[in-house]
């Protein structure tokens, strides 16, 4: 009898059938090159249906997809009434991309020291590739994991004084913080 083909690691499928051409906006979207919210659903579903993950995990993945994707009330609809640490930090990312600084912050500091920060600052670290990402990176850090809370008042920051090298380096850290939250969800 034939072995069939391994599957690959969760977090690769759920990137080979949910990424896009570029990291989301801080702001809500939407880009060009997402997903319609529908086939956001289906692939999320088809990433991990092999898992055999209780339906409440399932449904924060799809949440987390569709945000990826720039589908906001989709996802809030599938967040808005969690209270596990989880749901609320999805539901804080959500509230910062909106952007509703105010409730973003209100919803971190419900997750205070969500582990996937203490993971994501090396990462948060390496992708600090010029001087301008190295202040802003000095500012999510000073506590020395990044903190989402100044996380948020960064986003706030570019959002009232634009800075193209700020916005695009925490860009690539919020795609940071989605794998990271990605591979915590899918561990």
């Amino acid at each position: 009898m034939p072995i069939p083909p391994a599957l690959p690691h969760p977090t690769v499928r759920f990137w080979e059938l949910l990424s896009t051409r570029e990291v989301p906006d801080l702001g809500p979207g939407p880009r060009e090159g997402i997903l319609p919210e529908t086939l956001v659903e289906l692939r999320s579903l088809e990433a991990t249906r092999h898992l055999g993950l209780p339906e409440r995990d399932l449904e924060l993945i799809t949440a987390l997809a569709l945000l990826y994707h720039d589908h906001h009330d989709g996802a809030h609809n599938r967040v808005q009434d969690r209270t596990d640490a989880d749901g609320c930090l999805l539901h804080a990312i959500l509230h910062r991309r909106e952007p509703d600084h105010w409730n973003a912050a209100y919803w971190f500091r419900r997750v205070s020291g969500h582990p996937i920060y203490r993971s994501l600052t090396p990462g948060a670290i390496q992708a600090a590739q010029d001087a301008e990402a190295r202040v802003v990176l000095g500012n999510l850090t000073l506590s020395g994991d990044l903190d989402p809370l100044a996380f948020v008042q960064e986003c706030r920051r570019v959002a009232e004084r634009p800075c193209a090298r700020s916005e695009a380096y925490l860009r690539k850290v919020q795609h940071l913080e989605f794998a990271a939250l990605v591979e915590h969800l899918l561990a």
